[in-house]
């Protein structure tokens, strides 16, 4: 049977306090050291801003390059690129046939040398019938038509030859060639059609060569100045992009104003299609944090902020103007708090947290 603390002797009873107290301590310490459960979390910053309330305007990707193709002499196609083709700049995209030009051509040619024989004749009749008036036997009459014919005959060398350049560039030009690098998107014509001074053959574009153009309300363009940047969402991506051109007339029936911007990163496409957050009111510094990092309740919209501890704080907040993925807070956050963008769903206030580097 065992013995209660009853029978523990009186002398010794304090020592057997002193034992029990440790006992329990030991034990409540040995509690406390059971590890804690964190909850992982994804944080970024609060941080000063400089936003305004913007809407969101479609736009389209397009070719800074981008051109139609005209003839500038007629005749018929020999050859027209494939739709698709990829050519650089000079290459041919198109060729009509010059068969009967070349001999026209021909001709000319052989007109330049026919009055190059013609005057070099002229020049030594000049030579021998200025011997002979100083030998009294010729006329000045004779001298005075040579003179002439020797300048005709270099007037008529010079015709000739301004139409042998005329030639050589008109036989250019039935060869249509890419005046860009790029590739053939449509082809108007085909082999064997005749084609007219002035009509397309092919039209090209250029794809390495991009940029966005877009038309917005009155609103944003009174906000709006050439190298601001404008957020840009591409299939659920987010780009930056910067006003290149800003067009001040605005379209009679829509009332809208065009803009163009730059893009530097690579995936674009021409023809695809995007949406710009434009600013239709003034800019301001503001406190921002990512839109994800809002806990929407019943009671209230709020964020987790983390301390210096991995512990979660809720922080009641009032959200204002947004752009893009950031929108602007107000409450008991300052620039640089640690705030929950990813695991904040089931976070508690008070928990503990263990914040990781990269998407949960």
């Amino acid at each position: 049977m065992s013995k209660c603390c009853c029978s523990v002797p009186v002398q010794k009873m304090p020592l057997f306090i002193a034992f029990c107290i440790l006992c329990l301590t030991f034990s409540v310490y040995a509690k406390d050291q059971k590890p804690r459960r964190s909850s992982p979390v994804v944080v970024t910053e609060a941080q000063l801003s400089f936003l305004a309330p913007t809407v969101m305007v479609p736009g389209t990707v397009i070719s800074r390059q981008e051109a139609v193709l005209p003839a500038e002499v007629a005749g018929r196609l020999i050859k027209v690129a494939e739709i698709g083709t990829v050519v650089k700049r000079g290459d041919s995209v198109a060729h009509i046939d010059d068969t009967l030009y070349k001999l026209r051509a021909k001709e000319n040619s052989a007109n330049l040398k026919r009055e190059q024989a013609r005057l070099t004749f002229i020049k030594k009749e000049l030579v021998r019938f200025n011997e002979l008036a100083l030998l009294d036997h010729s006329t000045k009459t004779q001298l005075d038509k040579l003179q002439l014919d020797k300048e005709v005959a270099v007037t008529e060398l010079v015709l000739i030859k301004a139409k042998i350049q005329v030639d050589q560039e008109t036989l250019s030009r039935y060869i249509i060639r890419a005046p860009f690098d790029g590739v053939v998107t449509a082809r108007e014509k085909r082999e064997g059609e005749w084609i007219g001074v002035g009509q397309t053959s092919v039209r090209l574009s250029n794809p390495d060569e991009l940029e966005i153009v877009a038309r917005v309300p009155e609103k944003s363009m009174i906000n709006l100045r050439i190298k601001d940047r404008l957020s840009i969402r591409r299939n659920g991506e987010q780009f930056q992009g910067i006003i290149s051109t800003i067009v001040p007339v605005g379209n009679i029936q829509s009332h809208l104003y065009e803009i163009r911007l730059k893009v530097s990163d690579t995936g674009w496409l021409a023809g695809q299609v995007v949406r710009i957050d434009t600013p239709v009111g003034k800019f301001r510094d503001v406190i921002a944090v990512e839109r994800d990092a809002l806990v929407l309740r019943h009671a209230g919209i709020s964020v987790f902020r983390i301390n210096e501890e991995n512990i979660a704080e809720k922080v009641n907040v009032t959200t204002g103007i947004a752009s893009g993925r950031l929108i602007e807070v107000s409450g008991d956050i300052k620039a640089g708090d640690k705030i929950v963008i990813r695991g904040g769903e089931r976070l508690r206030p008070g928990a503990f947290v263990q914040v990781k580097a990269h998407e949960l």
